[in-house]
């Protein structure tokens, strides 16, 4: 066979694989409208016990369900999830995978939330995103926050095309995507936008492989970062029981555990939001972003000092004072190496007190 004919096989091989993909989003999309599902009815995945319980609120965030006058009974509300520790200024909508209920995303919310981000999952008509006016229901929460100075959508699976869809149509009401083990669609390609990008997914994923997020790499900014979660699936990306199964169907199993990659994909996106945060931290700008030593300094802010209203006060100071240290910090050189040897020391110290 020579290399012309070989090529023509590979190209319609890859155009079957995109129709094949095209076909199972709109066969998704046409039963949820339907009414029928993987057992008949309507139904998706559930949440599991984990999701339930991060629905209540606790001394580091407020949990509430706001209801939408305007949207369609049964689907009119959203979840929204508010830092206690400081004013927050940017915000991060999600939008759900296909099919599955959002509180199956309540674990990931409530924690990025007490890193110091408004957090908020919006509950789908059938629970499915891509399809309008659902997919522009970030609109009413943008509205509802008007203090909010920065937002970011974003959404697992399906629900990440659909925040690409948003973020094309309004370029001028969201700064940044947030992709979990997902990707845009030719029809909502972002790569012609200023948009700041994350792609994080899993290596063992079955339903988003490895091939289709290189591959949508000519659909997103030139300078998205890439995230690859080793041994991560497409189910342990959110909360949601899919028993009998272990995974959902066509699915892979995980090399790691669903707290593992949930650990993982709540770090990165707190890291990429992070970036855009105008109070900066002092401990991120003298040790370096991802250094393992800021893990010792978010679980005594989370377990210490945000269980008390003074402690509390105390990283809101902390957090507005950072911006204005920073600045000093970078006008003198000798006095910031000095400070990151004795911040690295005080973190090693009291990583052993907290064990």
């Amino acid at each position: 066979m020579n290399s012309m004919n070989l090529n023509k096989i590979n190209s319609v091989k890859g155009d079957a694989m995109k129709i094949k993909k095209q076909t199972v989003v709109l066969i998704v999309v046409l039963f949820t409208l339907l009414g029928v599902s993987r057992e008949g009815v309507a139904q998706s995945w559930p949440p599991l016990p984990e999701a339930l319980d991060a629905l209540e609120s606790d001394s580091a965030v407020t949990v509430e369900t706001v209801e939408v006058e305007a949207w369609e009974e049964g689907s009119n509300y959203y979840y929204a999830f508010e830092p206690n520790n400081t004013n927050p200024t940017i915000g991060f909508i999600i939008y759900p995978g296909g099919l599955v209920d959002p509180r199956a995303y309540a674990p990931a919310a409530h924690t990025i939330a007490a890193g110091g981000y408004l957090t908020v999952i919006i509950k789908m008509k059938n629970d499915v995103a891509i399809t309008n006016p659902n997919y522009t229901r970030a609109d009413q929460i943008i509205s509802d926050y008007p203090e909010i100075t920065k937002w970011f959508i974003g959404g697992h699976s399906l629900g990440g095309v659909s925040s690409c869809a948003y973020a094309k149509e309004f370029t001028d009401k969201v700064d940044g995507v947030v992709l979990w083990a997902s990707y845009p669609s030719e029809q909502f390609r972002i790569d012609d936008t200023d948009l700041k990008v994350v792609s994080i997914y899993g290596t063992n994923d079955g339903l988003v492989t490895h091939d289709e997020i290189e591959t949508s790499e000519e659909h997103l900014p030139s300078d998205t970062q890439w995230v690859p979660i080793e041994g991560g699936n497409h189910t342990q990306f959110g909360w949601y029981d899919t028993s009998p199964y272990p995974v959902q169907p066509d699915d892979n199993p995980a090399d790691i555990s669903r707290e593992e990659q949930q650990r993982q994909i709540i770090e990165e996106t707190v890291d990429f939001l992070g970036q855009f945060q105008e109070n900066q931290c002092v401990a991120t700008y003298l040790l370096g972003r991802g250094n393992p030593q800021l893990t010792t300094l978010r679980r005594f802010r989370d377990t210490v000092l945000a269980q008390s209203a003074m402690g509390r006060k105390l990283v809101e100071i902390y957090y507005r004072s950072s911006g204005k240290a920073i600045a000093i910090f970078e006008h003198h050189p000798t006095v910031t190496l000095s400070l990151r040897k004795l911040v690295g020391s005080l973190l090693s110290m009291m990583n052993g007190a907290l064990v």
